[in-house]
């Protein structure tokens, strides 16, 4: 009977260490940079803001007062102080394409659905959209360049996978 138990422990030591070992290959292969990903930007220790970027995609919305020179696209953006007042910078956004080519988020276009630079309190938050004018090759990761460190990016990881950006992210299994 003790050999019994033995075997069957065994077994379910087997059976637990093989659904972790599959546990951690799947988040290795989960996108940290995905939209939709929740990041920070900590700023000296004074503020933390957390930016969410989903549904990167042309938009239809109009551009008024600005002339276009290609397609508008547009993705949703969300802010959320954290800790701290937070002034969002808009204009630190970019969008970017699989050959490295960007496009400056268009901080001047005046949308009612353009997310505010307004200060947020803590815990308040900000959701609006981006635009930008794709010239060029459609975009397929927007990024967030400010404070120290690396910038903030979201991409598609299935478009990052088929063709690898210029500007790849360290520790990104989508864009390595």
């Amino acid at each position: 009977m003790r050999r019994f138990g033995l075997a069957v422990m065994a077994l379910a030591v087997i059976g637990i260490a093989g659904f972790a070992e599959s546990a951690i290959a799947s988040a290795a292969d989960e996108c940290m940079h995905s939209f939709g990903s929740h990041q920070q930007l900590v700023d000296a220790g004074a503020s933390i803001q957390e930016w969410t970027v989903t549904d990167l995609k042309k938009s239809a919305d109009p551009a008024p007062g600005y002339p276009l020179a290609g397609q508008l696209w547009e993705a949703t953006a969300s802010v959320k102080a954290v800790a701290g007042t937070v002034t969002p910078i808009i204009p630190n956004f970019s969008a970017f394409t699989t050959d490295g080519r960007s496009y400056q988020v268009l901080w001047q276009l005046a949308s009612p659905q353009g997310i505010s630079g307004a200060t947020l309190a803590q815990g308040q938050t900000s959701t609006g959209k981006l635009y930008f004018d794709a010239t060029g090759a459609d975009p397929v990761a927007v990024t967030y360049a400010g404070g120290a460190g690396h910038p903030l990016m979201w991409c598609s990881c299935d478009a990052m996978t088929a063709m690898p950006m210029r500007m790849p992210m360290a520790n990104c299994p989508c864009c390595s």
